[in-house]
This record gives structure tokens, C-alpha cells and sequence, in this order.
């Protein structure tokens, strides 16, 4: 073991002071044992006792158990050989309008390699509508596929719940992007068309990636939804748009919501003029048709396994149990740092237990 002295010599002016300095950023290199108690049993739900000799200022606990291996400590980011499913776990309610074309009012689909779109209307304009169009026409775009969610006789609103899990990890790979047509049947203007309700929906949900040993990193549909896109030419005129665009969002009725209580908000309502008001012309005055997109993206990301806090600086331990709840064999890893002003000294002790089922 050696001394190191970390001389600061910036801030003290005299010998004396000087030497003051010096001392109080001493630090020791860290030098530190773990051994086995002779009391422990080694069963499942029998608290295994570490005996904790030396000077570590920190000391950190791998138990070795999934979540919380020392070798994966530095791990952000795996592959899709290593996730074993891919699930999306939604909630839809229908709170307004007919919902009568054949559940075509919204629909979902998937993309595993869909670029996004650019924010340019000019660029993303041709791209959304050749899409609609061949969903209009009874077809699925290329590189789509659709996610299905019809229930014969839908409650109105009651949240219909559905899981639909990816048959291939790999979509979420690269460019996986998820996309919300949003459709309510076309009315046209003119007499007799205010008493049409455009459809309102309520979506909740995530998506869920699932990797081996209970590890799970979930993204709800509000954090990874997006980019909207309206159809209509009159919703860039509509006088609460104030920006002029189709990418308008979050005001209301007439637009996608991100801003409310759930996940996402189609939010409808009377078109042209609302019929319970005596107000004229207070209704949508343009068609619901548009897209959400989530932002294209990989979703490989894994949060890098955790350890147990054992000691710091300001406690003194000889001596820590942990339990194991399930036999199996783990590497059980303890890291101690001594740090100083100008650097950090580490230790990693490793061992290998086998804990038997209770006898």
C-alpha cells in the first residue's frame, strides 16, 4: 500500500499552509478482501454473509443475477439476436362519430425501415398521399404492414385493450417507425352535413421490448409518437392554425393531441357547424384525414445492469448479506474506489457461488 499526496499548490501561498494543503487530499490506494462467513448455508432464501476487510471508501455489489452482472455494466446498446419479443400493448376507445366503414376510421401499421418524413411539405406531401390513397383503395403501402385491432361490436366508450406481438425481432432493428391513419368517413359540405361527427379516439399504450431474465425497456406511445401530417388543403387555412401547416398538432378538436391525459388524442368533433350550439359555423371545418408517425429508430437500447450500494465514504462496514431467492450459480462481483483530487483508485473482487435449492 503507498500514500499518494496531491499537492495543490494553486491555492496556498505559505510553507505552512502549503503543507496543510498537501494533506487533506491524501488518499490511499484501495486495498480491500471479500471472504465467505463459515455460517452460510448456500440455499435459496438463506441471507449468504460477506466478510469485508480493508479501505475502501466506496464498495459497490454485482449479486450476478440478472440485471445486475458485472460484466454488462457498460452495456447500452445489444442486437436483435438477444431480445426475445417485440410487443405492443394498446388501449382504444372510440368516444365519438359513427365508426361504421369497416374499422378504416384508424388504423395501425409498422415500418421497419421507413426513412421518417422531412418536415418539408413539399417533400412529404406526395409521400402521405400516395399512402392514403392506396389504404383508400383497399391496399397496404409497400414496406407497411397493418396492425389489425377489429372487436365485433365495440363498446362506445370503453377502452378496447389488445396486445399484438411482432413476429420478427429484427423489425426493431434499425428504422422501425409506427404510423396512426386517422380516417373518419368523408361528409360532404353543404345542407344536412353539420349534423356529421367526425370520430374521436382515445389511444393508450407501448411498446415493450422483452430481453432474457425479466428485462424489459419500455417506450409509452406520448415519448416516441410525433410527426402529424393532415391531408385536408383547408386545415392550413383554418383559422385556429395559425402556422399554416400540416403539421399542426395539440389544439383541440380538429387536431392529433399529444398534450392530454392519454397517450395520444384524435380528437373530432361536429363538422362545420355543431348543432347543440346555437352558435353558426362553430363545428371542424375541415376533414379529420391525417398520420402520426413516430420518429424512425432503432430500438436496441438496454439499460446497462445495476449494482447494490454496500458502503461510502461516510459509513464503515465489515460485513454485508445478500439473498439469493432462486438456486443457481452467479459471479458475484464487489468493486472498491478510493478517490482524491486527481484520480481514483479501483478493486474488483469477483467469486463464483453455487446456491442449492432448500434442502
Amino acid at each position: 500500500m503507498r500514500n499518494r499526496i496531491l499537492p495543490f499548490i494553486a491555492a496556498c501561498g505559505m510553507l505552512s499552509v502549503l503543507a496543510g494543503c498537501e494533506q487533506a487530499n491524501v488518499y490511499q490506494d484501495v486495498d480491500f478482501r471479500v471472504t465467505l462467513d463459515p455460517s452460510n448455508t448456500y440455499q435459496a432464501g438463506d441471507p449468504v454473509r460477506f466478510n469485508i476487510s480493508g479501505n475502501p471508501d466506496n464498495l459497490l455489489f454485482y449479486s450476478g443475477e440478472d440485471g445486475h452482472e458485472y460484466q454488462y455494466r457498460d452495456r447500452y446498446l445489444t442486437s436483435a439476436e438477444n431480445v426475445e419479443s417485440v410487443t405492443l400493448y394498446l388501449q382504444i376507445q372510440h368516444r365519438a362519430g359513427l365508426r361504421n366503414d369497416g374499422y378504416t376510421e384508424l388504423e395501425i401499421y409498422y415500418n421497419p425501415d421507413f426513412d421518417g418524413l422531412s418536415g418539408v411539405e413539399g417533400t412529404d406531401r406526395p409521400i402521405v398521399e400516395e399512402m392514403s390513397q392506396t389504404i383508400d383503395e383497399g391496399n397496404v403501402p409497400e414496406g407497411w404492414t397493418r396492425i389489425p385491432y377489429d372487436k365485433p361490436n365495440p363498446e362506445q366508450d370503453v377502452y378496447d385493450m389488445f396486445t399484438v406481438t411482432f413476429p420478427d425481432n429484427n423489425v426493431i432493428a434499425e428504422q422501425f417507425c409506427l404510423a396512426f391513419y386517422w380516417n373518419p368517413p368523408h361528409p360532404e359540405s353543404g345542407p344536412g352535413s353539420s349534423n356529421i361527427t367526425l370520430d374521436t379516439f382515445y389511444v393508450n399504450g407501448d411498446l415493450t421490448v422483452h430481453f432474457p431474465g425479466d428485462v424489459e425497456m419500455t417506450y409509452d406511445l406520448k415519448s416516441i409518437m410525433g410527426t402529424v401530417f393532415m391531408l385536408d388543403p383547408r386545415f392550413k387555412t383554418w383559422s385556429e392554425n395559425v402556422l399554416g401547416t400540416p403539421y399542426y398538432l395539440n389544439d383541440g378538436n380538429g387536431t392529433i393531441r399529444l398534450d392530454a391525459t392519454q397517450d395520444i388524442v384524435f380528437a373530432g368533433g361536429p363538422y362545420l357547424d355543431n348543432v347543440s350550439s346555437p352558435a353558426e359555423n362553430d363545428g371542424i371545418p375541415h376533414y379529420c384525414n391525417g398520420w402520426i408517425f413516430s420518429a424512425p429508430r432503432s430500438f436496441l437500447n438496454i439499460d446497462a445492469d445495476s449494482p447494490e450500494v454496500v458502503k461510502n465514504i461516510q459509513n464503515y462496514m465489515d460485513s454485508y448479506e445478500y439473498t439469493f431467492d432462486e438456486p443457481g450459480t452467479y459471479t458475484v462481483t464487489f468493486v472498491g474506489t478510493n478517490s482524491g483530487y486527481l484520480g481514483e483508485s479501483r478493486q474488483v473482487r469477483e467469486m463464483v457461488l453455487n446456491i442449492v435449492p432448500v434442502m
